[in-house]
């Protein structure tokens, strides 16, 4: 049995005379000079940079069974856009005793024969690593003039395709507005929204009952507040179905004014319920981890992680660690040590204690002292408005044509920092209390015997307990306020 094995990935391929139909006449008419008859293998719609294609499997399966004799294929390229995957199928095509051929060329297992094969390779690689990077030059000008780089189809918002920018649909605006008044106002839970509005027969844009996951993304996509943030993150297709998701370094975003649904308080504080929620879920946790979701790294920064596991000895081990490395695989691990869970569990409850027995003691560490951030705040606002009017003007004269966009691209990351900063500072005044309250009483500390009871107290105060690699008494840092 002879095959003949063709491929495109998408239309503009069809245009450029790669269109599946021309391929396989092609190939054809190659066989009957060959005085072959050949069967098809056709992948339409698959990138030729991975080996998983339903077609191509099929063929190698084939292949393995001693089924074919003879492979025509159009050229290197539709075998696959690896270099090292074309030469791993040309070796398994001789293995199995076939013979390859390309209608673009020929193509014979000598080495001159596979260094010709490897130069074409090497070219449709190096051509397809040029237009990725032409691509993204272009998005990243896009993106710097103030244009949104593809429509994402957001709720809220209506599509101006003409100048790439999303405009108020003041329909949906008005669902979101009251989705952030529920949660923020009513204290509704997600779930609880997403009943409402099945019950009140409220729906989303294609007429189906709001979900849980679709409610939660509007609460915490800041492009509601007025900020759309482009290339903030890394993309990598890792298979024909997969693509790997990274944050890149903050000096890398983009960020892009649109019309905003919400004001930027409001999102902040819905940003910080949901952060408190998500680190109080139990989800499926079986363990007990009293400061479980309330870790901080005193080293890099990031959160520390609960871990369980059983011996063979039947022994069991529960232990924090830092997540560095994990949740970012472009860092390296900190360095800060892993720490038995019972014993900072312990060392912690112990600290609460002994405050919890003396009067003046529980007040210094529970209690909030009076502050006044008016002024503070007033500043800092005023300069969030001169950079933001800054900002402005910078992507004007971008789009204007005044200045290149490599010109200002330095600027507008670095007032994109300093906004996001700001914008930090701004949202951690409001939230402080100017009235001094005592959060937990020593009475309900010393009362506290089970895990839940203590749990319950953790939570309430909401804190976050710094663990430092300079030894277990340096986590006293606790006192550094909530989160």
């Amino acid at each position: 049995m002879n095959a003949i094995y063709c491929r495109v990935s998408t239309d503009i391929q069809a245009e450029q005379g790669y269109s599946i139909g021309d391929q396989i006449r092609t190939c054809h008419a190659h066989a009957a000079k060959l005085g072959l008859e050949a069967v098809e293998y056709i992948d339409d719609g698959y990138s030729g940079e991975y080996l998983e294609r339903p077609a191509l499997d099929h063929l190698r399966d084939d292949l393995r069974a001693k089924l074919i004799q003879n492979v025509i294929i159009y050229d290197p390229d539709r075998l696959s856009r690896n270099l090292t995957n074309q030469l791993l199928l040309a070796d398994e095509i001789e293995k199995a005793g076939a013979k390859l051929f390309f209608v673009t060329g020929d193509y014979d297992a000598s080495p001159e024969g596979r260094l010709f094969f490897s130069i074409r390779g090497a070219i449709s690689a190096f051509e397809k690593a040029k237009i990725r990077e032409r691509t993204l030059r272009g998005k990243r000008s896009k993106a710097l003039s103030g244009k949104i780089i593809q429509n994402g189809k957001a709720y809220g918002y209506n599509w101006d395709k003409e100048n790439s920018i999303y405009i108020v649909n003041d329909e949906e605006a008005e669902t979101v507005k009251i989705i952030y008044e529920l949660y923020l106002s009513q204290r509704l839970t997600v779930k609880d929204i997403a009943i409402l509005f099945r019950s009140k027969g409220i729906v989303n844009r294609q007429g189906k009952p709001f979900s849980i996951s679709h409610i939660h993304r509007i609460l915490s996509d800041e492009k509601y507040a007025g900020t759309k943030w482009s290339f903030k993150y890394y993309e990598k297709k890792i298979s024909q179905y997969k693509t790997h998701k990274t944050k890149r370094d903050e000096k890398e975003w983009i960020r892009i004014s649109i019309p905003p649904i919400v004001t930027e308080e409001q999102f902040r504080a819905a940003e910080k319920i949901l952060d408190a929620n998500r680190r109080r879920s139990p989800r499926n946790t079986k363990q007990e981890y009293l400061l479980r979701g309330f870790l901080k790294c005193g080293v890099c920064g990031y959160g520390l992680s609960s871990h369980y596991k059983l011996k063979p000895s039947g022994k069991e081990y529960r232990w924090y660690s830092c997540n560095s490395g994990t949740i970012d695989k472009a860092l390296h691990p900190c360095g800060n040590p892993t720490i038995q869970c019972e014993k900072l569990d312990n060392f912690v409850w112990e600290i609460f204690c002994k405050y919890a027995k003396q009067k003046e003691g529980i007040y210094s560490l529970l209690s909030e002292e009076s502050t006044d951030n008016s002024e503070n705040s007033s500043k800092l606002i005023k300069y969030q408005d001169q950079l933001k009017k800054r900002q402005q003007t910078l992507t004007k004269w971008v789009r204007t044509g005044m200045i290149e966009p490599e010109d200002a691209d330095k600027e507008i990351v670095s007032i994109a920092k300093e906004l996001r900063q700001i914008n930090e500072s701004v949202a951690k005044l409001s939230v402080q209390k100017k009235e001094k309250q005592l959060k937990v009483t020593a009475k309900e500390i010393l009362a506290a015997k089970s895990f839940q009871e203590r749990r319950t107290i953790i939570e309430k105060l909401n804190w976050v307990f710094v663990v430092d690699n300079t030894g277990l008494e340096t986590i006293v840092e606790f006192t550094l306020g909530t989160v």
